[in-house]
């Protein structure tokens, strides 16, 4: 009785398992699933011939006919492509570019912000690009800060570590201690951001602010010259005996507003005191003082 050997079906089963297993391995241990398939595809055509070799030999004393199961070896080289496609776009970053779009969620984090020591070649400290800022008086000469992030991510692991990166940097040039915030950004789906800053600075040191959108300056204990410049909306609040001119250039009294009494020609004004220490408000929206 002559015998039907069909070559294809075991080999169609193997590669389906080994595949299998190259992607689980691969999504376990982080390597190349398509550099591996890339390299490996040709003992496909190995593992046919051996299934050829392997019933011809099981088979030699019997009448066989040994036919392909082309159907089989069809179905093999339609899985490798496909398989070959679909590590592809698994290692493009699609699938997690996907899974970051529908999966971020915004936490809100507590900032861990370094002390910065000022020593006393520094005359002048320029805060640039901040959303909402409070200043307060320090007596000694260290910069300190408390703050908030937003932080966008996938995961409160990979939130965490966002917001371990430092958000404050430092960087002195000359005599001018610079002052600035950073995103922290991994991807379009996982970034941090500085939401909320409150900054503790040396008394006796002048202070510039750019670029910032709220300001609550806290002026008690400031013995200092300051310039506010494209601030859109500042609030101060002064100690009753505060020695200080505030002096806000702004296009008319409308701008200005607070429990003390403007006066205005060209500019409003605002002394206390003998106004030795001078605040400087320029292209700012609005100002709002107050004396406590």
């Amino acid at each position: 009785m002559i015998k039907i050997k069909r070559v294809g079906t075991i080999s169609m089963a193997v590669v389906l398992i080994a595949f299998g297993v190259i992607l689980f391995l691969s999504q376990i241990n982080k390597f190349s699933a398509l550099n591996m398939v890339l390299k490996m595809w040709p003992l496909i055509l190995i593992l046919i011939g051996l299934e050829v070799l392997l019933y011809r030999y099981a088979s030699k004393d019997e009448s066989v006919v040994i036919k392909y199961d082309f159907f089989s070896i069809f179905t093999i080289f339609i899985i490798l492509i496909v398989n070959i496609g679909i590590f592809a776009v698994n290692e493009s970053g699609i699938i997690h570019r996907l899974e970051s779009m529908f999966l971020s969620s915004t936490y809100d984090m507590d900032m861990p912000i370094d002390e910065y020591i000022v020593d006393e070649s520094i005359n002048k400290i320029i805060i640039d690009d901040t959303s909402n800022m409070v200043i307060r008086a320090t007596s000694d000469n260290k910069i300190s800060a408390i703050g908030k992030l937003n932080v966008y991510a996938s995961s409160k692991e990979e939130a965490d570590k966002l917001a371990d990166l430092n958000n404050i940097k430092y960087e002195k040039s000359g005599n001018v201690l610079y002052i600035y915030s950073t995103n922290n950004i991994k991807n379009n789906y996982s970034y941090s951001n500085v939401r909320d800053l409150e900054i503790f600075l040396p008394e006796n040191i002048d202070v510039e602010v750019m670029n910032c959108y709220y300001l609550d300056l806290v002026y008690s204990g400031f013995n200092n010259q300051w310039l506010f410049d494209r601030v859109n909306n500042i609030n101060i609040r002064l100690d009753k005996v505060s020695n200080v001119t505030v002096k806000a250039f702004v296009e008319s009294l409308d701008y200005l507003s607070g429990n003390i009494k403007w006066s205005f020609n060209n500019f409003g004004e605002y002394v206390n005191g003998e106004g030795v220490n001078v605040i400087n408000i320029l292209n700012s929206r609005d100002v709002v003082v107050n004396e406590i």
